[in-house]
C-alpha cells in the first residue's frame, strides 16, 4: 500500500526500504515506523512510503477515508505481497492471541489446550511456503511484548526445524506446541521480575529458573497433550546435552527428542530479539556464537539444520553489513557459511569476512 507521508503511523511496517536520492538505504523493508523514523523520513524530505496493510500489533492499517475501490497499481501491490502478508498478519495475530492466554493463565485461568493448537497450528501448516521469512520474525518483536513474540517465534523455528529434521507432520505439530508452551510456567513467576530491566538480583534469578518446572506442572494433568511435549517442556529450558543445564542436569541420552530442538530454537530466538537490557542482534552474529560458545552443548544435526535456514546465500545476494552499508557476495565459503567474501556496494571494495571478525552480516536484503 502506498501513502503519503503524512499519513505513515507508529506500528507502519515497510514492504519496500526506503532509498535516499544517492539510492542510499534511510529504511530497510520490514522496518517497523516509531515516531523518530517517522521523523527523519521528513527530514530527508520523503514524500510517499509503501508499507503493509498490517500494523506490528496485528490490526489492519486503515487510512482515514479509504475506500476499497484503489486503482489498478495499488492493488497489484496487494496481490502481489498478499502471501507475505498472509503470514506476517497470522503471526502478528497469534502473538497478540498468546498474549491473551498468558494473561489469562497469570490470572489462575487453566490451559485450554484447544485454543493454544488453534493458535499456531494453522501457522505451522504455512511455514513450508513461508521458510525464509521464519528467520525475519525478529524484526517484529517489541520489547514489552518479547515474551509472546518469543513463544509464538521459538514454536516455528522448532517446527521449521523438526521438517527438515524429517520429522512427520503429526510430530511437528507437537514440536510447535512444545515449543509455545515451553515458557507457560512463566505465567506464575512474580510479573514484576518479567518486565525488570535491569539485572536480577540472585533470588530473582533463582525464581526464574524455576519455570521450567511450573511449565511441566501447568501440562501435567491435561489427559490430551501427548507426554513428549511434557518432557520437552520440561527439559528444554536449560538442559543441555553435556549434562550442564538445569532443572535435572540430564545428558543427551535422557533427553526427549523434542526437548533438543526446542532448546536450540529457544536460545536462538532469545539471542536474536530485543530484550530490556539489549538491542536486537543479527541472525548470523547469533549463528556464529551458537557454533563457538555453545559447542557440545546442542545436537550437532540439529544446528547445522539452524545453519542451513539462516545462510542460504549465493553469488550475487545483496547484504547489510554491520557497519551499516550494503555489499553484495562474490563467493561462499563452505567452511565458513556465515562469513563470504564481499564486494561494498558503494566502493567496490572486496573484502573477506573471514579475515574480519569485527564485521559481521546484519541481514539479507
Amino acid at each position: 500500500m502506498k501513502i503519503h507521508i503524512s499519513q505513515l503511523e507508529e506500528g507502519c511496517i515497510l514492504s519496500k526500504p526506503i532509498l535516499s536520492a544517492t539510492n542510499k538505504p534511510l529504511a530497510y523493508k520490514n522496518t517497523i515506523i516509531t515516531k523518530h523514523i517517522k521523523e527523519a523520513l521528513i527530514a530527508f524530505l520523503v514524500k510517499e512510503v509503501e508499507v503493509e496493510n498490517i500494523l506490528e500489533n496485528g490490526q489492519e492499517f486503515k487510512l482515514a477515508g479509504h475506500s476499497n475501490e484503489q486503482d489498478e497499481t495499488e492493488d497489484k501491490v496487494v496481490e502481489d505481497s498478499v502471501i507475505i502478508k498472509s503470514f506476517y498478519h497470522q503471526y502478528l495475530e497469534a502473538v497478540q492471541a498468546y498474549k491473551q492466554l498468558f494473561i489469562s493463565w497469570q490470572s489462575g485461568v487453566q490451559i485450554d489446550i484447544n485454543k493454544v493448537r488453534q493458535l499456531i497450528l494453522p501457522l505451522v501448516s504455512e511455514i513450508e511456503s513461508n521458510d525464509e521469512e521464519v528467520f525475519k520474525l525478529y524484526h517484529y518483536c517489541k520489547q514489552e511484548d518479547y515474551m509472546y513474540h518469543h513463544s509464538v517465534s521459538v514454536a516455528l523455528v522448532s517446527a521449521f526445524l523438526a521438517q527438515k529434521l524429517g520429522y512427520q507432520k503429526g510430530e511437528i505439530n507437537q514440536i510447535a506446541l512444545t515449543g509455545l508452551l515451553c515458557d507457560c510456567g512463566m505465567s506464575k513467576v512474580n510479573p514484576a521480575i518479567l518486565t525488570k530491566k535491569v539485572t536480577l538480583t540472585e533470588s530473582e534469578y533463582k525464581d526464574i529458573k524455576q519455570h521450567p518446572a511450573h511449565s511441566y506442572n501447568l501440562l501435567k494433568n491435561i489427559m490430551s497433550i501427548k507426554d513428549g511435549v511434557k518432557l520437552g517442556v520440561l527439559q528444554h529450558h536449560h538442559e543441555r546435552i553435556d549434562g550442564s543445564g538445569y532443572p535435572l542436569s540430564v545428558k543427551a541420552e535422557k533427553l526427549h527428542p523434542y526437548s533438543k530442538i526446542v532448546a536450540l530454537a529457544d536460545i536462538y530466538q532469545a539471542m536474536v530479539a530485543v530484550r530490556p537490557y539489549r538491542s536486537k542482534q543479527s541472525p548470523f552474529k547469533v549463528l556464529e556464537q551458537i557454533m563457538e560458545d555453545e559447542f557440545g552443548k546442542f545436537d550437532l544435526t540439529i544446528i547445522n539444520e539452524l545453519k542451513k535456514g539462516i545462510t542460504r546465500f549465493s553469488t550475487g545476494t545483496k547484504v547489510k553489513l554491520s557497519d551499516g552499508l550494503d555489499a553484495e557476495i562474490i563467493f561462499m565459503d563452505d567452511n565458513n557459511p556465515t562469513r563470504p567474501m564481499v564486494k561494498y556496494l558503494y566502493s567496490q571494495e572486496i573484502i573477506s569476512l573471514k579475515d574480519r571478525r569485527e564485521l559481521f552480516i546484519e541481514e539479507i536484503i
